[in-house]
């Protein structure tokens, strides 16, 4: 039975560091081994760039943990995190829960505020959503590296320095009604311009100019006012502050400082 212990032993010993080596754990088994190699491609991609950690855990359980938490603790379990801070970032998505999150550790709590997390959430929860796990992780990286980008400038996303993330289909959608007004005007001018060189054509200012003469005679004649109609609207005002900006941070099992949000999918 010790023997058997020691060789079970080993094999973890053996198998845990290269497991770290990865930075897609797909426990879940939601991607495919094609798709798996795309995103570590990408994130060792964005690893080398920024100098930034990233990884992507998939399990069935939380085994009773909060999902923050978890990711924290998995985060430090293997050891991940780049330079002296253990920078990084993990995104975290649980079948048995439906919960996901992104937990951040050292800069990258900065670069990643509660507010920007919230924006990447808000177009990586309809993929969770749909099933499509592969083009969620796709999204997610994508955000991630735009964020980083805008590190650089000194400046990171967040409420005082809103960024859009729509999909390009989106935006499209917002300036399709400018452009629709633009048409409607353009063609009204032609229009307008046309009416003006029908030279036959004149307004009549009366209606008797229409009427044949001899036809129609008219033996009185009132206005009787009616009534008044009177809408209101009340117009609704906003007392509240808003959310303020930067992360919340809480603690890893260790006591580890991280930040990050979670969510539903």
């Amino acid at each position: 039975m010790k023997k058997i212990l020691l060789i079970a032993l080993l094999l973890c010993c053996i198998a845990l560091p290269a497991l770290a080596e990865n930075r897609v754990v797909d426990e879940a088994d939601l991607f495919t081994d094609a798709q798996e190699t795309i995103l570590e491609e990408k994130i060792d991609a964005i690893r080398e760039k920024y100098q930034m950690d990233v990884a992507i855990v998939t399990n069935l359980s939380l085994g009773g943990k909060e999902v923050k938490l978890f990711a924290a603790d998995f985060y430090e379990e293997m050891g991940w995190g780049m330079g002296q801070g253990k920078d990084g970032l993990i995104f975290l998505i649980s079948m048995g829960e439906r919960d996901y999150c992104t937990v951040t550790h050292g800069s990258a709590i900065r670069i990643f505020t509660d507010w920007g997390i919230d924006n990447i959430h808000a177009q990586v929860q309809p993929c969770l959503s749909d099933g499509d796990y592969y083009e969620g992780m796709e999204t997610f990286l994508s955000c991630a590296e735009r964020y980083l980008i805008q590190a650089e400038t000194g400046d990171p996303y967040d409420v005082s320095n809103p960024v859009e993330l729509r999909s390009p289909l989106a935006r499209a959608n917002d300036v399709l009604p400018v452009i629709l007004i633009g048409a409607a005007v353009i063609a009204l001018i032609v229009v307008l311009i046309f009416k003006a060189q029908m030279k036959t054509v004149r307004r009549k200012a009366e209606a008797s100019s229409y009427v044949e003469e001899g036809s129609f005679a008219l033996s009185r004649r009132q206005d009787i006012y009616l009534y008044t109609s009177t809408r209101r609207r009340k117009i609704e005002t906003n007392s509240g502050s808003g959310r303020s900006g930067g992360s919340s941070t809480f603690r890893s099992s260790s006591g580890g400082n991280f930040g990050g949000r979670s969510g539903k999918f």
